[in-house]
């Protein structure tokens, strides 16, 4: 006799044994494939309707709704480099409670030392679809991408002020740069900071699209 006989030779009553499906969590793959679509194009709607500026941003279309490019900082102290990519957020932040955006960003330092950013910022309320002259603020500071301790110093942090100028964006730094990093390249600890001039040297910085890869490429000749 099979198990499954000889349990029920014992104990009529008793019921098939359970055995899961041979796909195991492969059968839940469809369903799971279907929730992430389901939830794009959720965001992409809410988007559609509380920020239909963010389609357009940099003057072209674009169906996923973001912007990212890079820019590079040459400063009196060494050359900085930045990548950004961020999407509206419709509903604000405290922050910016008008027409806002958060994304993720990267700071490659004169050093050639690269830091994983948590992006912000805003524009103005009443912003159309055509973005081309708007003003918009972006503020940065150090997140890495696996954050466990929640008493970790977010240091370095810089501030990126400017316009668009389709396909790009027209900036500086507001000063950011020499108030987050030392002459050497290295991050200014808390304790470092108070004899730093505000606002400093202000370093202009023109963002234009392109890929992560660029960054990076860019990245290695500040060494």
């Amino acid at each position: 006799m099979d198990r499954l006989a000889q349990r029920l030779f014992r104990n009529p009553t008793a019921r098939p044994e359970h055995r899961p499906p041979v796909l195991g969590c492969l059968g839940c793959l469809p369903r799971l494939i279907l929730v992430v679509l389901l939830g794009s194009v959720l965001v992409l709607a809410i988007t559609a309707v509380f920020a239909p500026w963010g389609f357009f941003m940099g003057g072209k279309f674009n169906l996923f709704a973001y912007w990212q490019g890079w820019g590079a900082l040459q400063g009196k102290n060494g050359k900085y480099v930045v990548f950004v990519r961020f999407y509206p957020r419709p509903s604000g932040s405290r922050l910016y409670p008008h027409p806002s955006v958060r994304g993720v960003g990267y700071l490659c330092s004169s050093r050639g030392e690269i830091f994983r950013m948590n992006l912000g910022g805003g524009m103005r309320r009443g912003i159309g679809t055509n973005t081309d002259g708007e003003k918009i603020d972006l503020y940065m500071d150090y997140w890495p991408a696996f954050f466990g301790n929640m008493g970790t110093e977010h240091r370095p942090a810089i501030e990126l002020r400017g316009q668009w100028k389709n396909p790009g964006i027209v900036m500086d730094d507001h000063g950011s740069i020499s108030r987050a990093f030392a002459p050497d390249g290295t991050v200014y600890q808390k304790d470092q900071t108070a004899h730093i001039p505000y606002p400093g040297e202000i370093v202009p910085a023109t963002l234009v699209p392109g890929s992560y890869s660029d960054f990076e490429h860019a990245c290695k000749g500040t060494k």
